[in-house]
């Protein structure tokens, strides 16, 4: 894959998932400073590891799974 393409499609990602990891972690840590912590920390858990998804549902659910447990 070329690498314009794959940023392109790590951004779209982030895009798509942002608003329900900050919702998501601002819920369990009442505090839009480390709420804006573990989104970051999701976010580069995700860059690092770079997660295959096979569907959306399966996308939304390791999101969901690694920002609670960061929480």
């Amino acid at each position: 894959m070329h690498q314009n393409s794959r940023i392109e499609q790590v951004e779209e990602i982030i895009r798509r998932n942002s608003d329900m990891v900050y919702r998501l972690a601002f819920s369990m840590v009442k505090m839009q400073q480390d709420a804006e912590d573990v989104c970051q920390e999701v976010w580069m858990q995700y860059i690092r590891k770079m997660p295959t998804f096979e569907s959306s549902e399966h996308e939304k659910a390791w999101f969901i799974r690694v920002t609670v447990n960061l929480c």
